[in-house]
């Protein structure tokens, strides 16, 4: 008992003893206290900037603010302050602030002669007009622009028979930026492409021209397209009733309707609405349309990879020459039972009678046996055109109903694509090599991206409209028009 009474009196005496200690502590640390902080400066630079928006740097220290805004909390100082903005001049000053000072800072950069800078504009040829953000100068090319505010500046230009160019320009404080700019002559040769007008696609393939000048172009990728000399109007599949956005050929009737041949039927487009013809409403068997040609405004032979297709209107009469044949690239109608068939592995063919005879080209030696296009000149020659193959070298065949003459063009990779043959019995001929003229005495001219303005090398076909003007289509570089000389 007495043990537990010692125990007990031990724990209150320790128990005492913390108490103790902790208050003697609490008093301590109330006793203990941190100084008072002082109130901060009052100090204030309000700066403001004619222009306004330049970057405030305090003693080299980018602020992070614009003009105009202020600076708090400074203590009384000399304090530099530069202002910064893109393509002008730095400008700085030093100001002395009192204590608790509101000191107002405004600076007239515009002022200054020397936040001014210049621009030298040249083209070639010279006397381009010369237009700045959309404002007419009044001034042409060569020209110098003084006193201009710093800053980015579009200008464009515009030439006579040229085609107008815009460039990005800039001006800077103190300095004379110069621009030349060369333009492209417009009175040969025009290119309408997808970066530079509003035609859909630079893929093209076949072209034609009604009976109002309208040209109609064909497409790999985005169906057909309408070009009336200003406007492109773009027909596919997700527009309109065209059957098919890969464009193989065109033709225009006597009604002036458009015939397309797609990899997906015939489509014919009046100008309004579309009748579409394929296999499985029509006697084609064959979706994949090469070649149309008309007889006597009233016959459509169509040309497919598996047969020869007759249509009167109302009938459709199917000829077939053999079976597994990726047959016809292209035909040519000499009468009304007389077709010259050009094929893509077997050469040369006559249907005559309703029957196929072959022009065997170990008999007769024309280029190649992969033909591409065919026509027949005013001095009744049929010209035919060839790829490379097995064979041998691409080129062109004339045949004067008895012999084949043999021309060679360009490497020996070329492929020989159209032919179209004017009402002068000038020859344009296609190729992926340039463009090549026969005039009416067969005097030959080659066009290519080293000798004239042609956007590509590589031609898939040409026209002539009823202004004298070829028409060119090409592979991946879009529209070529080309005013030839008189």
């Amino acid at each position: 008992m007495k043990n537990i009474i010692k125990i007990n009196f031990s724990i209150a005496l320790l128990t005492l003893c913390f108490w103790i200690i902790v208050l003697f502590v609490g008093c301590d640390k109330e006793v203990s206290r941190s100084p008072v902080e002082s109130d901060p400066p009052e100090g204030f630079i309000y700066i403001n900037s004619l222009p306004d928006r330049f970057t405030i740097f305090l003693n080299e220290r980018n602020t992070g603010r614009l003009t105009p805004d202020s600076i708090s909390y400074i203590e009384a100082g000399v304090y530099e302050i530069t202002l910064k903005k893109k393509y002008f001049k730095d400008t700085a000053l030093v100001v002395t602030l009192a204590e608790n000072e509101k000191l107002h800072v405004s600076i007239d950069i515009a002022s200054n002669p020397s936040m001014y800078g210049n621009l030298s504009l040249q083209t070639s040829p010279a006397g381009a007009e010369i237009i700045i953000n959309d404002s007419a100068t009044g001034k042409i090319t060569p020209s110098t622009f003084f006193s201009l505010f710093p800053g980015e500046y579009r200008v464009k230009f515009k030439l006579l028979n040229h085609r107008d160019e815009e460039i990005s320009t800039i001006v800077q404080s103190s300095k004379t930026n110069s621009y030349s700019e060369e333009l492209r002559d417009t009175s040969v040769w025009v290119d309408y492409q997808v970066f530079n007008s509003e035609i859909a696609s630079n893929n093209l393939t076949a072209i034609t021209i009604d009976q109002n000048n309208v040209k109609w172009i064909g497409s790999i990728d985005i169906g057909l397209i309408k070009f009336d000399g200003v406007n492109f109007i773009n027909y596919n599949t997700g527009n309109s009733q065209i059957p098919g956005n890969r464009i193989n050929c065109l033709n225009v009737d006597n009604q002036n309707r458009i015939w397309v041949g797609t990899d997906k039927g015939i489509g014919i487009f009046d100008g309004s609405s579309w009748n579409i013809f394929n296999s499985s409403n029509s006697g084609l068997t064959n979706n994949n349309i090469n070649k149309i040609r008309f007889y006597n405004n009233n016959i459509v032979w169509i040309a497919t990879p598996s047969n020869l297709v007759k249509f009167d209107g109302i009938n459709w009469i199917v000829y077939k020459q053999q079976e597994g044949k990726n047959w016809i690239n292209d035909f040519y109608i000499e009468t009304e039972n007389k077709l010259y068939l050009g094929t893509k592995l077997d050469g040369i063919f006559i249907f005559e009678n309703q029957s196929f005879s072959w022009m065997r080209w170990w008999n007769y030696i024309y280029c190649t046996m992969t033909v591409s296009s065919i026509e027949k000149d005013m001095s009744d020659e049929l010209w035919f055109c060839f790829q490379p193959d097995t064979i041998g070298r691409s080129g062109i065949s004339r045949w004067d109903g008895n012999t084949f003459t043999n021309i060679h063009l360009g490497t020996f990779q070329n492929y020989v694509n159209h032919i179209f043959i004017d009402n002068q019995n000038n020859k344009w001929i296609s190729t992926s090599d340039g463009l090549l003229k026969y005039d009416n005495q067969n005097i030959s001219t080659f066009y290519n991206t080293l000798n004239s303005l042609i956007s590509s090398n590589n031609l898939k076909a040409s026209i002539v409209d009823q202004n004298g003007i070829v028409w060119i289509t090409t592979f991946a570089s879009g529209l070529n028009k080309f005013k030839t000389p008189p």
